[in-house]
């Protein structure tokens, strides 16, 4: 129950932001409420009279917060009307007519509920108005006038037609009432929320112990869904399925197993609602979020790369708008790389010293179990300081140079190339991605789960990266002809040299120095090698325009054998050198002295440590990329 109680306090916290609508972002929902998309918004006057109606535009302003009560929020079948703004079958009193489904029960039940809260010391002329309007029954007469309903020939509510995609009998309704100040709209009423929370906790039944807060409470055995999004099914608590193996041979009743207060159980669930969609991650059906419990300040997003994690953070002083152009500030225009990642690492510091001692961080992880069940599978809590110390450390110790996407930049397409971490998603694909159009994709629940499994190496519980990701990444990597040129090298081997970065610097021991570091490591050797011979190749072979660039690029013999090489690396580099003889002629004097040298360099270390068909390790990855690194400076160095 941690979580639980972690996100109650969370809510406490935040509680003035309770119904506040700010700027068009996420609005933290008041207790005893939850949301709906509407379809119709109905305009009445503060004495209940009909104004207008409209059909509203699907995407643009169509959630709507709504009162609910336990039943009714949770409710999958049966009567259990919202009290306020509802479904045409329980607000319109003309349904049966118009349709000739017999739903009067229904409206009854709506009715009879609508009427015990205008009718209550906790009523609002808002609230009144809408009760003098559906009292008379014209409801769907009205909205045909308007056409804001269509019928068909036989003068019914026809389900052929759609709005929002469903049929019109299945329409939300919300209302807008003239005359009774501002806001008009009934469903942004802070006034309307707080009447409505305190009439329903008002009447509150049977006290029980609550597992969350330790106290006697009210309890609920009904908690709400829509935690991931405003048409979410599943629930995080729930225990109906008395008929079947949910308790059987260990409780006799629900409540032994588990106790929630209906307050701290709306709390939790609004709070974790809401953070979700301020600042979660939710893709492939999970959702991810980190959030400081203890006080407002935005934090790094940890599951993106470790440039755009900031995009967000308010008071993180570093202009993104500038980064992807050349600067004046930089030594050398050509690399500004560097220069960006000297004013991102002093931004880094001076967002780290901003967190107190006393702060404290929760991450929970939340995943689909069934259908309509939801399920945590990670949580965590640990104090900022901890937090941020692991973030950084995860940022400085797994990040690779390549190109990567600003988010939410001026220009859609606005791109970099620097040292940075990989998005835990781009970890995934890497490792189990296949090349769909222009980018990788993978099964989705292959995707969480992973996921899942990296959480804890960014939150600085786990030592290193699990090392079947790493091997399926190098595996993926290992096979460049079954993906385009830059999703290989960008999304493929950058990001899984990333990874194994991240397992490789341990204490003292970096990858600034990682070929000469490793020149006894054979893995390392035939890496370096297979770069020689596959940028020979290039060298040789590829023909560039005036402006420099390739106007012809074929797959070269170091690619088309590179899977094989990285299985039997000594048989396979014959094969390879044999079919670049007849390349050597088309390099200049230079070029062919620098390539026999590194060749000859390599070998004479490689012969003494395994010249053999001995499988390569992951290692054989970075030092195919920082030799070809190393060559491609050197040529450029040459030819400057």
């Amino acid at each position: 129950m941690a979580w639980l109680k972690t996100l109650a306090d969370t809510y406490d916290i935040y509680s003035d932001l309770a119904g506040v609508d700010k700027n068009g972002q996420a609005v933290l929902l008041p207790i005893s409420h939850s949301t709906f998309n509407a379809q119709i918004e109905v305009t009445i006057d503060k004495d209940g009279n009909f104004v207008d109606a409209q059909k509203l535009e699907k995407g643009i302003d169509v959630v709507t917060v709504i009162p609910v009560t336990e039943d009714s929020a949770a409710r999958s079948s049966g009567i259990a009307p919202h009290p306020l703004c509802d479904k045409l079958c329980y607000i319109a009193g003309d349904y049966t007519d118009y349709t000739g489904d017999d739903k009067i029960k229904y409206y009854d039940a709506y009715m009879k509920q609508l009427q015990n809260w205008a009718e209550s010391d906790f009523t609002h002329p808002m609230v009144q108005a809408v009760y003098r309007y559906l009292v008379k029954g014209s409801l769907i007469c009205d909205l045909t006038a308007k056409k804001a309903l269509l019928l068909d020939d036989n003068g019914k509510l026809t389900d052929d037609i759609k709005i929002h995609g469903q049929g019109q009998t299945g329409a939300n309704v919300r209302f807008r009432v003239f005359g009774v100040g501002k806001p008009q709209e009934i469903w942004k009423s802070q006034e309307v929320y707080k009447k409505y929370s305190a009439y329903y906790q008002q009447k509150s039944g049977e006290k029980k112990l609550c597992y969350i807060t330790g106290k006697m409470e009210s309890c609920s055995d009904k908690h709400p869904s829509k935690i991931r999004n405003s048409a979410d099914k599943a629930k995080l608590i729930s225990g109906n399925d008395e008929s079947g193996f949910t308790y059987r041979g260990r409780f006799t009743a629900k409540e032994q197993a588990v106790s929630v207060g209906y307050d701290a159980s709306q709390k939790a669930h609004n709070v974790l609602r809401w953070l979700i969609q301020k600042q979660g991650y939710t893709r492939d059906e999970s959702a991810i979020v980190c959030w400081l419990v203890n006080r407002e300040m935005p934090i790094p997003d940890m599951m993106k790369d470790s440039i755009n994690a900031y995009r967000d953070v308010d008071d993180f002083d570093f202009d993104f708008d500038d980064i992807g152009i050349d600067d004046a500030a930089a030594d050398n225009k050509h690399d500004t790389g560097k220069y960006i990642a000297e004013q991102f690492n002093n931004a880094v510091n001076g967002y780290a010293g901003k967190i107190k001692q006393d702060d404290k961080i929760a991450i929970i992880a939340l995943d689909a179990a069934t259908t309509g069940r939801l399920s945590v599978v990670y949580y965590d809590e640990m104090g900022g300081k901890q937090y941020i110390d692991a973030i950084l450390s995860w940022q400085q110790h797994c990040k690779w140079r390549r190109t990567i996407k600003i988010e939410k930049s001026e220009t859609a397409n606005r791109k970099i190339t620097c040292e940075c971490t990989p998005a835990p998603r781009d970890m995934v694909l890497a490792a189990f991605g296949t090349q769909r159009d222009k980018w990788l994709e993978a099964e989705g629940k292959l995707i969480r789960t992973t996921i899942k499994r990296l959480l804890p190496c960014i939150t600085g519980k786990r030592a290193e990266i699990p090392y079947d990701i790493i091997r399926a990444a190098v595996r993926r990597a290992s096979m460049p002809q079954t993906m385009s040129d830059y999703i290989w090298y960008n999304d493929t081997l950058c990001v899984a040299c990333a990874m194994i970065r991240f397992n490789y610097e341990k204490g003292d021991r970096t990858m600034d120095n990682f070929l000469n570091d490793n020149i006894n490591d054979r893995n390392v050797l035939f890496g370096r090698l297979l770069a020689v011979y596959d940028y020979m190749e290039q060298r040789a072979m590829f023909e560039y325009d005036e402006n420099g660039k390739v106007k012809e690029r074929r797959t070269t013999n170091a690619k088309r054998y590179w899977n094989a090489y990285s299985s039997r690396p000594a048989k396979t580099f014959k094969t390879i050198r044999q079919n670049l003889i007849a390349y050597e002629k088309r390099l200049n004097d230079f070029e062919l002295s620098k390539f026999e040298e590194w060749t000859g360099e390599i070998m004479a270390y490689l012969s003494e440590k395994g010249f053999d068909n001995t499988a390569l390790s992951e290692m054989y990855l970075p030092g195919y990329y920082q030799q070809m690194e190393y060559m491609k400076k050197a040529f450029q160095k040459k030819e400057q």
